[in-house]
């Protein structure tokens, strides 16, 4: 045993980008049952193209349960991007994302030195 072996395994906070399998196939609006979201669920920033295949109802279930549990959450859906667009920068208004995430970052204190 030693101090590492005291500290948390939580995560301070998650990003979700283009996530899939999060919404139930019968009700879209609901989250599959295996997906658990609580009060302890760390701050969450979520990021979707409403064009993804993959269907921007995984977002917004997982937002609303989010708010619902009282989990400080920043959801940004863009019109267009697809799927799997990552960090390459391109003329889609999507792929600026990595600057949405570091400025929610920064406003959560989340870039300070300890």
């Amino acid at each position: 045993m030693d101090a590492a072996d005291t500290a948390s395994c939580r995560p301070d906070f998650q990003f979700l980008i283009y996530p899939g399998g999060l919404s139930r196939k019968d009700d879209d609006q609901k989250l599959q049952p295996d997906v658990a979201v609580t009060s302890s669920t760390p701050p969450t920033f979520l990021l979707m193209a409403e064009n993804d295949p993959t269907g921007i109802e995984n977002v917004l279930a997982y937002t609303l349960a989010l708010k619902h549990a009282h989990v400080p959450v920043e959801l940004h859906v863009y019109p267009t991007g697809g799927h799997g667009f990552g960090l390459r920068r391109t003329t889609e208004p999507v792929t600026a994302w990595p600057d949405r995430a570091a400025e929610w970052m920064k406003s959560r204190g989340l870039l300070e030195r300890r």
